[in-house]
């Protein structure tokens, strides 16, 4: 009888738990069908989304940004509560519109104004915009990382948001705004990320301009007095907003040309007097031209036909004398020689930043000087020796600057202040590298030879000094024709050097009309901009 008992109450609670279990199941259906009811009313949620503004930035040496120039604007969209009239005068996405605009969710949007009546709208910066300058320098980004430049050589710095808001509101557990609740925005600024750079903003965007119509070249403006880099251009460039649509071009738009080596021609002859000139060869060291010169078994001809007659030191530079500068060179110890040309950064390649240096170029060795013939090319700047339109740039800073030459800045520091603005380390490294007095006769002749190059020398204005190269490639076009290397360095203004400018255009006609325009643009515009 106690066992019957047992077994009834047991049956009872089996049954008891049974049902049980059935309305259990049926509350949560009638849950599921009225979700919007018990959702949206008893299981809110905050959320937030925070929106990166902007991420580091890159200065010039005056504090003026080289990126985040200019801004786009995403709206924050609540469709049920959208004026969509108003909208669709200023979306810019009609696509992400037309797909969100008729859910229940919260979304941003382009649009092409500051202020809208129906919609917060957050300002990002355009991270290199219509306007970025100097796009081997800075370099691009992929996939939220720097690939070149100073966006990969300072990746970690730049990758830090400069500015951000955060958008926090509350929803249901489906990401449904929900109603009354209103859209809260904090915004973050921090001044304390960035790179400060050496290139000036106006400096370049001159050099820039005069470049405009350059297909393959470089052109290179150092501030002879603290060594800084104001602008370094190549052509061609790329759009580093859009860097894949360049990957397939011939013309190489990656390469930076004003880093790279070339042949380098009669500029080099500077570095031919400098030496004769420091070993003790009077600038009245005196040669005939006839038209051409013969060492040994080579005979290597002039420019001019018929030659240039006699000729000293100042008047072979303004004429460009390859037989005189030959001759000249000949009188030369080959180790000396060689010495002088590494002194002033010949075969030396300067490093800025991870991934950001230039070529060493090729300096021919004290062995291949020896051989006559190859000292004879040495000596007007061709055979083996090749150079960057950096290192010519630094030739002319220590002719400019009394034969001190500033070791080439890119770099004046990382940020880390308190307001939005940039400064130089100050740090300036001097070489001397020769006399003096061996520099003053180099400025002077090249001051001399500015005003024989007409299409570079307006006396009124563009006061300075300067030295053209044509320089030979042994490289054809498919008409036979010889591609050139077409150069022009000098230095402003002539009686205060404070800029030493290198074009550099390939495939050119001759350094005096294919590169003297673009210097003397440069120059023209960097003296207006600062003198006025």
């Amino acid at each position: 009888m106690y066992l019957d008992n047992t077994n009834v109450r047991l049956l009872i609670a089996a049954g008891f738990t049974a049902l049980l279990g059935i309305f259990l199941l049926w509350r949560l259906l009638v849950i599921n069908l009225n979700s919007d009811k018990f959702l949206k009313y008893d299981m809110s949620l905050p959320r937030e989304v925070t929106v990166i503004s902007s991420y580091g930035e890159i200065y010039d040496r005056n504090g003026r940004r080289l990126v985040n120039r200019s801004e786009s604007y995403l709206a924050v969209i609540d469709p049920d509560n959208a004026d969509r009239d108003e909208l669709e005068e200023h979306i810019t996405d009609r696509e992400k519109y037309e797909a969100c605009i008729d859910g229940d969710a919260l979304f941003l949007c382009g649009v092409d104004t500051p202020e809208l009546e129906c919609a917060a709208v957050i300002p990002v910066a355009e991270r290199y915009g219509s306007d970025c300058l100097c796009a081997h320098i800075i370099g691009y980004t992929s996939d939220g990382h720097g690939v070149c430049g100073l966006e990969m050589a300072y990746d970690s710095v730049l990758r830090e948001p400069k500015s951000s808001v955060t958008l926090s509101y509350s929803s249901d557990a489906r990401g449904d705004l929900l109603e009354g609740s209103g859209v809260g925005m904090k915004w973050v600024s921090s001044f304390k990320t960035g790179v400060c750079t050496s290139i000036d903003y106006s400096v370049q965007r001159a050099a820039e301009a005069a470049m405009k119509d350059v297909k393959k070249g470089a052109a290179v403006v150092m501030d002879i007095t603290t060594g800084e880099l104001c602008a370094v251009v190549s052509k061609p460039s790329f759009d580093p907003s859009h860097p894949e649509n360049s990957l397939s071009s011939e013309d190489s738009p990656f390469i930076n040309r004003a880093f790279s080596a070339y042949s380098v021609g009669s500029i080099f002859k500077l570095v031919t007097a400098g030496a004769a000139l420091e070993y003790g060869i009077s600038e009245e060291y005196a040669y005939d031209c006839t038209g051409s010169i013969t060492i040994r078994q080579d005979e290597f001809g002039c420019h001019r036909f018929g030659g240039h007659g006699r000729m000293d030191m100042r008047t072979a530079m303004v004429e460009s004398c390859n037989p005189y500068f030959i001759s000249l060179g000949q009188e030369l110890p080959a180790e000396f020689f060689h010495d002088f040309a590494a002194r002033l950064g010949f075969g030396e390649g300067k490093y800025f930043a991870p991934g950001i240096t230039s070529a060493k170029g090729n300096l021919p060795s004290i062995n291949d000087l020896l051989v006559p013939e190859e000292k004879g090319n040495f000596s007007f700047g061709q055979g083996k020796l090749t150079a960057t339109p950096l290192q010519i740039t630094m030739l002319t800073a220590a002719i400019a600057g009394d034969g001190v030459c500033p070791s080439p800045v890119l770099i004046n520091g990382v940020t880390d202040l308190s307001a939005d603005r940039a400064v130089s380390s100050g740090n300036v490294n001097f070489i001397r590298v020769m006399d003096s007095s061996v520099a003053e006769k180099l400025k002077s002749f090249m001051i001399s030879t500015m005003y024989k190059a007409n299409s570079a020398a307006v006396p009124e204005f563009t006061t300075g000094g300067g030295k053209t190269s044509t320089a030979q490639t042994w490289t054809y076009d498919e008409n036979g024709n010889e591609k050139l290397n077409c150069w022009f360095t000098g230095f402003f203004p002539a009686d205060d050097p404070q800029y030493a400018v290198t074009v550099m255009i390939e495939e050119g006609i001759s350094g005096n009309i294919t590169c003297g325009p673009v210097f003397k643009e440069i120059a023209d515009s960097v003296k207006m901009n600062r003198y006025g």
